[in-house]
């Protein structure tokens, strides 16, 4: 193994699974409901970027079905947790609106059996997604 490789075994780093997890994402969505995710998802990182401690509203609320909205929230966990154990528990407020919170799994056994029934089910959807298009 090469010095500048960032990570090898045994190394202490993390594993990047942004990059894979973006990949099952733009397997999984066609790329119009991808483009409208990752568009939210810039609009979030330049909020941020100015200086704004939180935001509380999915941006492009209105163009993103509510499974998107799902994947938004999923997809911001990775990217500022860098993990997967994370999980998202639907929250209903008091006007009767419905929400979501995103819950970090606290016992390693259940994030390590969520992320591997995560897996399981992106590598299906893959497949099924593979087998469709070769149909």
């Amino acid at each position: 193994m090469r010095e500048s490789d960032p990570a090898g075994p045994g190394d202490d780093c993390e594993a990047d699974v942004l990059g894979p997890y973006l990949e099952v994402l733009r397997a999984r969505l066609n790329g119009e409901r991808f483009e409208a995710l990752i568009r939210a998802v810039q609009i979030t990182c330049a909020l941020l970027g100015d200086g704004h401690q939180a935001v509380l509203e999915v941006p492009g609320e209105g163009e993103l079905a509510p499974d998107l909205q799902r994947e938004y929230l999923s997809l911001m966990a990775v990217m500022i947790t860098g993990h997967l154990d994370h999980r998202l528990v639907e929250l209903a407020a008091p006007d009767g609106a419905r929400g979501w919170a995103v819950v970090e799994n606290t016992h390693p056994h259940q994030a390590r059996e969520a992320e591997r029934v995560w897996i399981e089910k992106q590598l299906d959807g893959i497949v099924r997604a593979g087998d469709s298009a070769v149909s």
